[in-house]
């Protein structure tokens, strides 16, 4: 059961206490008719509160006959209310009722166990290993549900309006499963923890995720907001990354290392940051134990050569983009013909997108590269 659901569920037991006191009071004054309405409303409200309880635990749950021999109890009450007991047998009424009532507590307190519902919202498939790592020690945990629920995003136009909308749904690990945006009710589920990876809400210039996402409205669904960053680093961080939307939001903020928080403003309070690590590192690290499969395109390519990465980011690429393409071009052309080496690209994940929405006069250059 949820911890919510738990929750309300002894909410509603501490009803039927209220409701107790309100029958012994009818019972004193000889309001009968009262009473015996009163034990109906009881037994209906406690007929349905016992169905949750069945649904969210499954049949013959301890607690369920707990609740049975309450509402017997109930039951009986009142058929001996209708046949005019006198009000002598009050008292003994109330004190069977309570005990039955006090039952039904102390099994939903001690019996029933909370499991947490954990909800993942990543929006770029690209950016995933930002969060995998910490999905998968969830899933494992027989104390949580977890849920990856790829968030819809737009492209913003050079206006800076919403463009085409997206959805990356394919292209995640197979041990990963998809639940679709749209029948994942974060308002019915309040989930009791949601990870994000995407901190702008709607200060991007590039893109946007779905305004529902938006970690100021998600913190209204759930106790903790957790922003794990989509990038690492080796080093320091841009200006840009030290403040933004859903740090406010936010309850935790993981970081690589306590020497990590000195970048981040300062006015932001100390207890949000967790310096736990990386999940993108976990995955490197779980790369090279389980190993990797090589693309069979890249097979021929590589085979036998020396391998070069190259890494292109978008803080550069902004700061100049022209002579930033020039460089791209000129890096490429050292390795074309070459039989000792060969170059891996990996753009940034958003340059095309942020080429169209911030320097579109430099995008068709940028794809005949590709």
């Amino acid at each position: 059961m949820r911890k919510a659901q738990k929750r309300e569920t002894l909410e509603c037991i501490s009803s039927l206490h209220q409701a107790h006191e309100e029958i012994r009071a009818a019972l004193r004054q000889k309001e009968y008719e009262t009473a015996r309405n009163m034990l109906c409303e009881c037994q209906e409200f406690a007929t349905v509160l016992g169905e949750s309880i069945e649904k969210a635990e499954g049949e013959g749950h301890s607690t369920i006959a707990h609740m049975e021999r309450y509402c017997e109890t109930l039951f009986q009450v009142f058929k001996e209310i209708e046949i005019g007991a006198g009000g002598s047998s009050e008292h003994k009424w109330y004190k069977s009722l309570r005990k039955q009532l006090l039952a039904v507590e102390n099994s939903v307190k001690n019996d029933i166990s909370v499991k947490k519902e954990v909800v993942f919202l990543p929006y770029k498939v690209s950016m995933w290993d930002s969060l995998e790592s910490v999905y998968l020690a969830a899933r494992e945990d027989p104390a949580c549900d977890a849920y990856c629920v790829p968030i819809p995003y737009y492209d913003l136009k050079v206006d800076h309006s919403f463009g085409r909308m997206h959805c990356e749904t394919a292209g995640y690990p197979e041990n990963v499963e998809i639940t679709d945006w749209q029948e994942y009710n974060l308002e019915e589920r309040k989930p009791d923890v949601i990870y994000i990876h995407n901190p702008y809400d709607g200060c991007n210039l590039v893109t946007s995720v779905h305004p529902r996402f938006y970690a100021s409205h998600l913190k209204k669904f759930t106790d903790l907001l957790v922003y794990i960053p989509y990038y690492s680093t080796a080093g320091g961080m841009c200006e840009a990354q030290s403040l933004c939307p859903a740090y406010l939001y936010a309850d935790y903020i993981v970081i690589q290392s306590p020497a990590f928080r000195a970048y981040f403003d300062r006015n932001l309070p100390d207890r949000k940051f967790l310096p736990l690590g990386s999940p993108k590192f976990d995955r490197v690290v779980n790369y090279q134990k389980s190993g990797v499969e090589m693309p069979e395109e890249w097979k021929g390519v590589l085979d036998g050569k020396i391998k070069n990465f190259y890494n292109t980011s978008l803080s550069v690429l902004l700061k100049d983009t022209e002579a930033t393409l020039k460089k791209i071009e000129y890096v490429i052309s050292c390795f074309e013909g070459r039989e000792d080496a060969a170059l891996i690209w990996r753009p940034h994940p958003l340059m095309e997108s942020t080429l169209q929405s911030m320097r579109p006069q430099y995008l068709e250059w940028y794809r005949q590269i590709v």
